[in-house]
């Protein structure tokens, strides 16, 4: 077996939502300047869920829709930069929540572009160990580490997981995966200082930052050139891609990708002003949710496109 297809989709985001006008009791903004400059209107944010919770919900979706049992499972990777802990691994405990047993499991960390690489990861452990099937999953809960004081930011992440029932199988179904990474801290969150309790403080500023500017720039060439290499390397068109899932971050940013490609806003799937920027987790949901609504299906080549903290880039041309 040298291949995978997708057998499962599936999706959550918790039940409590968070409207653009509910912001303005915390910063200024308003409705309108939030909409006019990301496409977003609502994001869902956890209560008491953790990302553990919200992932394995998304996978026991994506498990009845492939029809396979805990059994049947022989690999979790999930995508995440809002563990539950540092250790053990998200994907370990989602593995016990789902009662999976004896596979394995771990996290992969690269924040919007996570869930193309954790799919590019597990697809090569599926065929370099032998094994039948794996849970992908993109999770996050970014409202642990949002600063609700920074009007910049806050308005633009929300919480929710996607994933995914991928099989090996010896027929061509992934035509193209690439990752890249170019280190540069235009968006990030910080972890604990070395030896932090001896330097008057265990806990550093953990809070999103971003230059939004920057990130804007970054992500517009980072899509144009995961889109071309994708497309070179597959030997295929853009009008061989019935349709391109990008991570959802900015319409204006999907905007200045159309008038690059000369494509129709419709060629993009976009659920951005439902659920805001959920990082790892967009993609995943977005896939999923495009799956389930029929917007996609049996036969159609599907792109995947990421970009985002690291920073990270990745794309993946798949067929349904």
């Amino acid at each position: 077996m040298n291949d995978m297809k997708i057998i499962g989709f599936g999706h959550y985001v918790p039940k409590t939502i968070k409207y653009n006008d509910d912001f303005k009791t915390i910063v200024e903004t308003s409705d309108e300047w939030i909409k006019s400059r990301t496409g977003i209107s609502k994001r869902h944010l956890t209560d008491d869920e953790n990302t553990s919770d919200i992932a394995s919900k998304a996978a026991l979706m994506a498990m009845e829709d492939a029809g396979v049992s805990a059994d049947d499972i022989d690999l979790v990777v999930c995508a995440t930069i809002t563990p539950d802990s540092f250790t053990p691994s998200t994907a370990s405990k989602i593995l016990k929540l789902l009662g999976i047993k004896r596979a394995m499991a771990f996290d992969i960390s690269a924040a919007c572009s996570g869930f193309i690489y954790a799919m590019n990861t597990a697809s090569a452990i599926l065929t370099a160990n032998n094994l039948r099937r794996a849970i992908v999953i993109g999770a996050e809960t970014l409202s642990k580490i949002v600063d609700y004081t920074d009007r910049s930011t806050c308005v633009l992440f929300g919480d929710g997981a996607g994933a995914v029932v991928i099989e090996a199988t010896e027929n061509k179904s992934v035509f193209y995966c690439m990752s890249k990474t170019d280190e540069e801290n235009i968006l990030y969150a910080n972890a604990l200082k070395p030896q932090g309790v001896f330097k008057g403080g265990l806990i550093d500023d953990y809070h999103l930052k971003m230059n939004g500017q920057k990130v804007f720039k970054f992500a517009i060439e980072a899509v144009n050139d995961a889109i071309n290499s994708a497309l070179n390397t597959a030997g295929l068109t853009i009008n061989d891609i019935d349709l391109i899932i990008p991570h959802q971050a900015n319409e204006r940013i999907i905007a200045a990708v159309c008038r690059h490609w000369n494509l129709d806003f419709n060629r993009f799937y976009l659920n951005i002003s439902e659920y805001g920027n959920t990082s790892a987790a967009s993609i995943a949901i977005a896939l999923s949710e495009a799956h389930h609504k029929k917007v996609i299906g049996k036969g159609n080549r599907v792109m995947l496109v990421g970009f985002g903290a690291g920073l990270t880039w990745a794309s993946m041309i798949i067929e349904l």
